[in-house]
């Protein structure tokens, strides 16, 4: 199959691929169908979560584990039959990345509303979590230093020269 998008052009996926969210994501209620695909920097944590409803929707998004390494949740079981499964371990989470454009380095994941994901059916659904553990803008870089060259080292949200 072939779709055009304002941030990659046309792409070309087979339909296995699509990720079908009946809800919708948060905000965006009729895009229910996606294609994830990779970051263009080889290595990368981050994919783009490219709606295949509206050419220009796409969002970053990362496993949750980058921002959190601890980060679990139990998968409740209206969520666990919507997408059609009983098995949280065949499930994957990813989550959205904000990132800011005057300052990219201070990018957050939204750890309170996770997308929950089949596996095998490629079903999911945005879960909001009732837990206060997680926060919509979870940084993700904590810690960063630049270079040994470099003038900055980034500590959570604050530089430091």
């Amino acid at each position: 199959m072939k779709f055009h998008t304002t941030r990659f052009g046309e792409i070309e996926y087979p339909e296995e691929v699509v990720i079908d969210f009946p809800e919708g994501v948060l905000g965006f209620p009729a895009d229910t169908r996606y294609i994830l695909l990779e970051h263009d920097a080889a290595g990368s944590p981050f994919k783009w979560l490219q709606s295949l409803d509206n050419p220009e929707l796409a969002f970053i998004v990362v496993d949750p584990n980058v921002a959190d390494s601890h980060y679990r949740f139990d998968l409740d079981v209206d969520t666990a039959r919507l997408i059609g499964t009983a098995d949280a371990g065949n499930c994957a989470a990813i989550c959205i990345v904000n990132v800011p454009r005057d300052a990219p380095i201070r990018m957050t994941a939204n750890l309170k509303a996770p997308l929950v994901i089949n596996a095998d059916s490629r079903v999911g659904r945005q879960v909001v979590l009732g837990t206060q553990a997680y926060a919509i803008n979870t940084p993700i870089f904590t810690e960063m230093i630049e270079s040994e060259r470099g003038a900055y080292r980034y500590v959570g949200q604050e530089a430091v020269g």
